[in-house]
Formats: C-alpha cells, structure tokens, sequence
C-alpha cells in the first residue's frame, strides 16, 4: 500500500497545484481512470483496508501513468530518493511548483495537513500553503495534523 499511497500523494499534490493537470491526464487519455481513483477515493477502506481496493487504485494509477508517459508527462514514481531532492524532479514538462505563501487569516496554527481519509502520503506545511489546501478528490479540505 505504501507505492499506492505514495503516487496517489504525488497525484494529488499535482492536481491540486496545477490546474491544467487534469486536463493533461484527460489528453493523454487517461481521464475515465482519473474520474474512476477521485471517485473510489473518499469511500474506499483506509490504509488497513481490503487488498482489493488497493490493488484498483494501483491499477487506474498504473493506467494514468502509463498514459501520461505516452503523452510525455513523468510519472508519479516515488521509489527514489531524487524527488526529495528537487521538488520539481517528478512534475511534467512546463509545470513548475507554486511559490510557498503563509497560512489564512485567522486560520489556526498546524504542524501540517494531511489526507482526509489517511489514503495517501500527501503533507502539505503551512509555509506551503496561501489557504487550507484540499484533496483533489472531491476538494475535501485535508486534515491538520497532528489532530487538534
């Protein structure tokens, strides 16, 4: 599960900070597999879930990815140590990250805001972040952590 929820991390973090992604993945062919992982997203089991979930939404990422490949676009593969290094190592051609902001007015402190539903990697830091990012499955705000 750690390979799912580590691409699934990259993926979400990509959708949500670059709005053309989808459009991309759409392009490329790959937009009934996108529409299919936001979908199963909020409903299916946690990371302790069943197997079978977890073998699905590793399948449509394959399916993703493979078509974005095609298309020209990286891949969502984690497994290096590279992307830690350049935070732009994994995103495709012609995106670049946006410029980190401070956290809302008002908003209350966190150490960081992760998965709503604990099915993938994604930490998003309050430096990162101009507002409360979301998932991008559904725009479910992410959740602080730790919990408050």
């Amino acid at each position: 599960m750690n390979d799912v929820r580590d691409r699934l991390g990259v993926l979400c973090d990509q959708l949500t900070r670059h709005r053309t992604m989808a459009a991309e993945i759409e392009a490329a062919g790959a937009g009934p597999q996108l529409e299919e992982l936001l979908g199963l997203l909020p409903t299916a089991p946690d990371a302790s879930g069943a197997p079978a979930s977890t073998a699905r939404l590793g399948a449509l990422l394959d399916a993703i990815e493979d078509a974005c490949a095609r298309h020209g676009l990286a891949d969502l593969d984690v497994r290096g140590l590279e992307h830690l290094r350049s935070a732009d190592a994994r995103l495709p051609p012609g995106f670049a990250l946006t410029p980190g902001g401070t956290p809302a007015a008002g908003a209350d402190p966190v150490d960081a805001w992760v998965c709503p539903w604990s099915h993938c990697g994604r930490v998003v830091f309050p430096e990162e972040a101009t507002a409360r990012p979301a998932c991008a499955a559904g725009g479910t705000p992410l959740r602080a952590y730790p919990p408050r």
